[in-house]
């Protein structure tokens, strides 16, 4: 399977490729890690900022991760 999109922009925004997160990470931050790290609190502010909806439905469909888990972190303010 292709990297997903959502994926894409968030390690585009990255710099440092030894920062990149992987689908694993993403899947975390979605249900529920209860300990935000500073990579943790830029990826919810890519994923606010940067991710389309398109994005976001897509990594949801095919990652199973409940609607209301995506309006969770689209909430969080991270800073």
């Amino acid at each position: 399977m292709s990297s997903p999109l959502l994926l894409s922009t968030i390690n585009n925004s990255i710099g440092n490729k030894k920062n990149h997160v992987t689908v694993q990470d993403l899947c975390n931050l979605f249900n529920g890690k209860k300990v935000l790290n500073d990579l943790d609190k830029y990826v919810i502010d890519t994923i606010q900022t940067e991710a389309t909806e398109d994005e976001l439905e897509n990594f949801k469909k095919t990652y199973h991760i409940a609607s209301e888990k995506i309006k969770y972190v689209l909430s969080l303010n991270p800073y």
